[in-house]
């Protein structure tokens, strides 16, 4: 029926969930279409109570079945790091093999702490199983690919080495790199969803205890307790809480930050690194899962010591820097992304990668 070849997702996608990971799985859908017919089926299991998780997993199971059916070229799913996450994907990967066995299998590893969840003996079955059957895996750096032969649970040759991009909307001549460090209306930007794991009510202290500088934050505001510890902590009202933001509207809050301010302790690469990057914004944040594999060891909005001193140290050096230094900054953020990680240089290699995996044997 379809002239192009195919392929089977299963996976998180935004609007219906709205983090890294789906915006990174939207994207290379998107680019995958030029090449391959989508078969798309959202995984929505991801929040809620145990009884609809469960009836939300075997509502798209059956529709994975189904789709199985047309016996797709690939099927691609990401590889999570949870229990539960990881045995859904396993039964997934079993199912769509009975269902179609020439069917080839890409997962795709988003998260920085591999080898910390193998230390567990359950999960790492659980991960050998899953590696045994897969014929490829997309890992975001060389530290992750590693990372992965280190721990001896899969083939070198599965392994391929894809890094993250993300799409701007504001071509690279638009883009205001020059700004000063002390323009009016000055202030530090932190974009995450707001869930304790990110760590955003540290960097409020951080704030209201010794930077005193206006603040801004966007994301996810589900989580009500944790929204109100924050507004809690703000004692001294430098810190505004906005919701989810996307679009031009992202793109210019970040343009017109001083800095991207990101204190989670648990990160793989986070998208929005990138898109600070992309508007000539200085990223700062803990040197922690791939971030060094894409900023360069060097960089000088790393935080190496894994503490709140140390963030609060770094950030008192970036409003120490002059005008003159603040724009090297800006400069080299700059051309970090449009040197290396824009769409149109991954683009390309996304699509040669999984065209030959429909050649493996």
């Amino acid at each position: 029926m379809h002239h192009k070849r195919s392929l089977l997702f299963w996976g998180e996608l935004p609007p219906n969930i709205y983090h890294g990971i789906s915006l990174s799985n939207k994207r290379i859908l998107s680019i995958l279409s030029k090449k391959f017919y989508i078969y798309k089926v959202k995984d929505n299991a991801g929040f809620g109570s145990k009884i609809s998780k469960s009836c939300s997993f075997i509502t798209s199971l059956f529709k994975i079945i189904y789709f199985s059916f047309n016996k797709p070229n690939i099927y691609y799913s990401n590889l999570p790091m949870s229990t539960f996450g990881l045995y859904k994907t396993l039964i997934t990967i079993k199912v769509v093999k009975l269902v179609s066995p020439k069917t080839k299998i890409v997962t795709h590893l988003h998260r920085g702490d591999f080898l910390e969840f193998i230390n567990i003996k359950t999960q790492k079955k659980l991960i050998k199983k899953s590696l045994d059957i897969i014929n490829t895996i997309i890992v975001l750096s060389d530290k992750s690919a590693f990372e992965l032969i280190k721990s001896g649970l899969i083939e070198p040759m599965k392994i391929t080495v894809i890094p993250n991009s993300i799409d701007v909307l504001t071509s690279p001549s638009n883009i205001n790199v020059n700004r000063s460090i002390t323009q009016n209306e000055s202030y530090l930007y932190c974009l995450c969803n707001y869930i304790p794991t990110k760590r955003i009510h540290c960097l409020v202290d951080i704030i209201n205890k010794s930077i005193f500088t206006n603040t801004k934050f966007n994301g996810d505001k589900t989580n009500i307790e944790y929204m109100n510890s924050l507004i809690n902590k703000d004692i001294h009202s430098f810190c505004y809480f906005g919701g989810v933001i996307d679009g031009k509207e992202k793109e210019r809050k970040l343009n017109t930050a001083t800095a991207l301010v990101l204190p989670s302790l648990n990160e793989g690469m986070p998208l929005v690194i990138l898109e600070s990057l992309a508007q000539g914004t200085p990223v700062i944040c803990f040197n922690i899962g791939f971030i060094s594999d894409y900023l360069g060891a060097d960089y000088p909005g790393l935080v190496n010591d894994l503490t709140d001193d140390a963030m609060q140290k770094k950030i008192k050096w970036l409003q120490s820097l002059s005008s003159n230094e603040y724009q090297k900054l800006r400069t080299l953020s700059f051309n970090l992304f449009w040197g290396k990680y824009s769409h149109e240089n991954i683009k390309n290699k996304i699509l040669h990668e999984f065209e030959a995996i429909t050649l493996l044997k």
